[in-house]
Parts: C-alpha cells; structure tokens; sequence
C-alpha cells in the first residue's frame, strides 16, 4: 500500500497519451478501442481524451486545433486549463511511437483503482444485513469476476480474403467438428458440438435424454479431453454417476441403480471406477426448485477461478 494511501495512478502515462494525440492525428486510432475515458485519474485528461474520441468517431482529424476548438465549443476548455494546458501536454511530447505502451501503463492502474473500488463495494454489501446472504455473495462474485473478464467491444473488422484463407485452413485439415459427439450420424446432421450454438434435447419422458446428456458429456470428457460441468434438475448426482459407470463397466444402468452386481462384474467395476475417476466432469445436481441463472452463473465463476487458480500453482 502506498504510503500516503493514494489511487494508483500514472499521471505522466496520461499526459504522454494526450501528447501523442495532440501531436499526431493518427496516434487517437491506435488507442481509441483499447482506452476508455473512465482509464484517465485526471478529470482534465479525461474531459480532453473525450473530446479527441467525439472527433475521431465523427472521422475528424484530431489535433491541438481542432480539440481546443471543441472544449471551447462545449464550454469546457476553461476547465481543462485553458489552450495553455494543451499546449503543455503537446511540448512534453516528443513522438508518438509509444503510445500504445503508455495506453497499457494507463490500464493497469484503471484496474488497480476497479478493484479497490469492487472492495470497498463488497465491504458495503457484507454490512448490507437487510440484502440475503445469497445475494451478497452473488453481487461480490460479480464484481470481481467483471474485473477479470474484458467487457469492452471488440471489433474485428478483416477482409474477406484473410475469411477465406482460414477456411481453406478448416477445409485442408478435414470436416471434423470442433468437439465431434462420437455418433457419426448425428455429427453428419449438426456438424458436431460447437461453442458457439446452443443445442437443446427435447423429447418425451423416458426417451433418454438424459443418457442422451451423459452420454455427450462422457464422450467430450473421455476424448476430447474437455472439462464437462453437468447441471442435474432431476437426477441426483448419484443416479448420474451411476449412469457414467454404465457406460465405463458395461453393466445394466437400471441393476447399478438398484445396486445389484454379479460377481464376474467386479473387475470391469474396478476398472470402471478408476477410468471415470480420472476425467473432469463436474456434476450439480440442484434441484429445479433452486436452480437460476444466477446460480448457475455463479457455480461456473467459482469453477473457473480455482481451475485458474490450480493452473498458475502448477506452473
């Protein structure tokens, strides 16, 4: 901690950045998707930075002129410091090169001061006794997963001929699906299990899909080697595990369920139990009654956070 407690700041980052921008009319490009306002500590800065972003989002040239014509159009070049202010910002600044560099110095103290900010907010709701403990937790998990998470638009404009130069990458290495489900028909009609889609199971009761789902989740965890997170509404997350020892042992799910096993059955019971032991497949199995979004966001956060937690302790 800083002895006199103060924000961690970068102020001469900032004033290099407004610098840069003042000085060359194509330094605003290079920082205008990767700064927001809020990144600057200074008020002057920041009502400066915005000023340059109006212009550049409007395809005006940005430059000392044109920012000082419109602060003083906005009534606000006076409370930036005047024309003297900007001045002094464009004779400290040699170049523009490191723009770019200064703009990384200037997030990572914008970070720094969110996340004192998200624990001070978190403090607040732990005296919060009127709020549900639940909630509290929710709202704390939030705010810290927001901070680790880039919520900024990204905009990821290519010609098409680099598109097509991927595809034929995708097209050359063959028509296997991201994560393939191991059914050679079903892949042929989806194209198999991608991030992006959303694929809802609908069937009659007690036409399988919940083997359907087992099955899918076995199959990435076994091959693909992906961790699998199975949320249960209805089964219990013995009854599941039960219907993954099926698949792994061969034995008749319904007599595992009724806990009836012959005796030539012990070994592939073993050797069922270690292989299943051994995949990354995460079951919960809350009831529908208590099961939200919310919840179910936040069950996915705490997993991902110690699964990053245990990646960084290993390497």
């Amino acid at each position: 901690m800083n002895d006199n407690n103060l924000p961690p700041t970068n102020i001469e980052a900032e004033q290099a950045i407004l610098g840069g921008i003042l000085l060359d009319p194509n330094a605003i490009t290079i920082v205008a998707d990767i700064l927001p306002v809020e990144a600057f500590f200074v008020s002057a800065h920041q009502q400066i930075y915005k000023a340059a972003l109006e212009l550049h989002h409007k395809d005006k040239q940005v430059d000392l002129m044109t920012v000082s014509t419109w602060l003083s159009d906005h009534k606000l070049l006076k409370k930036v410091g005047g024309t003297t202010k900007l001045s002094q910002l464009l004779n400290r600044t040699v170049s523009a090169v490191n723009v770019d560099r200064y703009s990384l110095l200037v997030l990572d103290k914008y970070q720094r001061r969110r996340l004192i900010t998200a624990g001070h907010e978190i403090v607040d709701l732990g005296y919060d006794t009127s709020t549900e403990l639940e909630t509290v937790f929710e709202g704390a998990e939030s705010k810290i997963f927001d901070l680790t998470t880039d919520k900024k638009d990204k905009f990821t404009t290519e010609p098409i001929n680099d598109c097509l130069a991927d595809i034929f990458n995708e097209l050359e290495q063959g028509s296997l699906p991201l994560y393939p489900t191991g059914l050679t028909d079903l892949d042929s009609l989806i194209g198999g299990l991608s991030k992006q889609d959303l694929i809802i199971v609908a069937a009659r009761p007690s036409m399988g899909k919940s083997w359907f789902a087992c099955y899918l989740a076995n199959y990435i965890a076994s091959n693909e080697k992906k961790p699998v997170v199975f949320f249960s509404a209805e089964m219990s997350r013995k009854q599941l595990t039960k219907r993954f020892l099926a698949m792994h042992t061969g034995i008749d799910s319904q007599r595992l369920m009724n806990n009836v096993i012959y005796q030539d059955e012990y070994d592939s019971l073993v050797n069922g139990l270690s292989n299943l032991a051994e995949l990354p497949i995460e079951i919960n199995d809350t009831p529908a009654s208590q099961l939200t979004p919310a919840k179910i966001r936040s069950e996915l956060r705490k997993i991902q956070f110690f699964e990053r937690r245990i990646r960084i302790s290993c390497t």
